[in-house]
């Protein structure tokens, strides 16, 4: 569900454009595999499995580090009640930082790893008291209540309209067209600036955190 409060908004915009960005430089170095959408490596390995193992251990190995890293964020975030926004991405960022100097020094399996297991990590920055998270590294949810918003606009029915979905959709885009852009010059400046941003994530989410412990 899209934030409303400003802060926690620019938060959620950035993790999905941060996420586009990290995908789509897995995508271009990996031919054809993902570090955030799941959907997409669930196909490849159905689509993969009469190949023999040797074809489906990649798909799978990259489910199971996004899980993984669902899984690690989910524990951070129910255990911290103060910093969690702030632990999780500070998880993230040394785990992209990881990724990003693998990468460097000529690890595709190296970056795609601990890359995978941030962007599950992230999906929990969002975790809810009732224990469901929002999710900010696919937008299939999002692109279902964009269509659903249209079908309300035109039967004029404002009441059913939920805003919010079309800005996190393009964000997730507009890094997929960053990370693509950037990988045409070095491959290695797309992680890079995903680890910058990922910082920047971080310093925003502590400031975040911050006021509310005051506030509170």
């Amino acid at each position: 569900m899209p934030q409303t409060r400003p802060s926690l908004r620019a938060l959620q915009l950035g993790l999905s454009g941060l996420a586009g960005l990290l995908d789509a430089t897995g995508f271009l170095i990996a031919n054809g595999y993902f570090v955030s959408f799941m959907l997409g490596n669930t196909t490849q390995l159905g689509v993969n499995a009469l190949d023999g193992i040797g074809s489906v251990l990649l798909p799978a190995g990259l489910i199971a580090c996004f899980l993984g890293g669902v899984s690690a964020g989910a524990a951070i975030g129910w255990k911290s009640r103060v910093w969690p926004k702030t632990l999780l991405l500070a998880v993230s960022l040394v785990l992209i930082a990881a990724a990003a100097g693998a990468y460097a020094l000529g690890s595709t399996l190296g970056f795609l790893i601990p890359a995978a297991f941030a962007m599950g990590v992230v999906n929990n920055v969002f975790l809810r008291d009732d224990s469901s998270a929002a999710g900010v590294t696919y937008m299939t949810g999002a692109l279902v209540r964009i269509g659903q918003n249209f079908a309300a606009r035109w039967m004029k029915r404002d009441d059913r309209i939920k805003p919010g979905y079309g800005p996190l959709w393009l964000c997730l885009l507009a890094g997929a067209v960053l990370g693509t852009w950037l990988h045409t010059f070095d491959g290695a400046i797309g992680p890079l600036v995903a680890v910058a941003a990922n910082a920047l994530l971080l310093a925003l989410a502590w400031r975040t955190e911050a006021r509310g412990k005051v506030q509170g």
